[in-house]
């Protein structure tokens, strides 16, 4: 299979396909709370973060104390009063948008949007596994970033030792403002309904659009926002794909030997066609998200339809609102 890959891409190659799916083997062992975010996150710092510092761990750090915030705040039954709340987790979302245009700060601004929408709504449901959903997601974050930094110590990149910090932020702070704003004006007001009619039910929905919204922000949002239709797609279908295969022989074992061959697919992809690796990494997101949920049961069932349905329901709205935001504009240059 890597006959016709030079050292670099062998290397990089084994290292997705070796440590993602070491992260998937223990999140479908042990399967505690949010498990399927530990692949998730592993599989997103290893194709972002090429490099490896001591400062990915210092995010992770801050990362920590804010899931341990979280957590300990909603707990405590602040959700309960809607209107302060929304507040609070208005001008959070809204900070991790603007974050999320920093490379020094993307990782945390990552953890933090997962976290403000998943544990808040969990909580919704019930009030004591607050506490369990944010340690979960913590569990899960220091487990990827604890992979991520071995997959280095045995896969290195021959640039690791050379790098110095991260970057500035290549966009003026009113753009990154204005970027922000937009993305917090597409995901607020599901958010809104969320906790008003506490719809349950479309908490995936919710948590896609808020962590997906900056894709319709940039100057070509609707180029992205078709980028985003197609390899949520590829995801969708591999995925169908994937439980079904599954559901002929349904255990843990075939689970792992299906979701391993998924990861060594999606890995090649990426690492020998670079033009087209955010299609697949993306797509593969989708594809954690959608099998990581029904890891306990490794069988087809009528939530894995549900969230394909809901997986719909984003792409449709991403489109619309990409469209919306790119005519106003138009018609405010006319």
């Amino acid at each position: 299979m890597f006959d016709d890959l030079d050292k670099a891409q062998e290397r990089r190659i084994l290292r997705y396909t070796i440590t993602v799916g070491f992260s998937v083997f223990l999140a479908v062992w042990f399967n505690w709370p949010l498990a399927f975010c530990a692949p998730l996150f592993t599989a997103k710092f290893i194709v972002d973060k090429p490099s490896f510092h001591i400062l990915h761990v210092k995010q992770l750090g801050f990362a920590l104390v804010s899931t341990a915030v979280i957590g300990i705040l909603v707990s405590t039954g602040i959700p309960e009063y809607k209107f302060a709340f929304l507040t609070l987790f208005s001008l959070g979302l809204l900070w991790g948008y603007y974050l999320f245009t920093d490379p020094k700060w993307v990782m945390f601004a990552t953890f933090l949007i997962i976290q403000l929408v998943l544990v808040p709504a969990i909580t919704i449901i019930d009030q004591k596994a607050a506490l369990d959903v944010a340690a979960g997601l913590a569990f899960s974050g220091v487990l990827a970033v604890a992979l991520y930094a071995i997959s280095h110590v045995y896969f290195p990149e021959d640039n690791d030792a050379e790098f110095e910090g991260f970057p500035p932020s290549p966009l003026p702070c009113e753009v990154r403002w204005a970027a922000a704003v937009r993305a917090w004006m597409i995901s607020f007001p599901l958010v809104c309904l969320f906790f008003f009619f506490q719809l349950s039910q479309v908490l995936l929905t919710v948590a896609f659009v808020a962590l997906l919204s900056f894709m319709t922000t940039g100057e070509k949002a609707t180029k992205t926002s078709m980028f985003f239709v197609l390899s949520n797609v590829v995801g969708g279908l591999v995925a169908f794909c994937a439980f079904f295969v599954i559901s002929l022989v349904p255990n843990m074992y075939i689970y792992m030997l299906v979701t391993l061959l998924v990861i060594v697919v999606f890995g090649t992809k990426i690492y020998t066609d670079p033009a087209k690796a955010p299609i697949y990494s993306t797509a593969f997101t989708g594809f954690t998200v959608l099998m990581g949920t029904s890891m306990s049961t490794g069988a087809l069932d009528d939530k894995f339809f549900i969230r394909i349905f809901q997986l719909l329901l984003v792409i449709v709205y991403l489109v619309f609102m990409a469209y919306f935001f790119e005519g106003r504009e138009v018609k405010a240059a006319q």
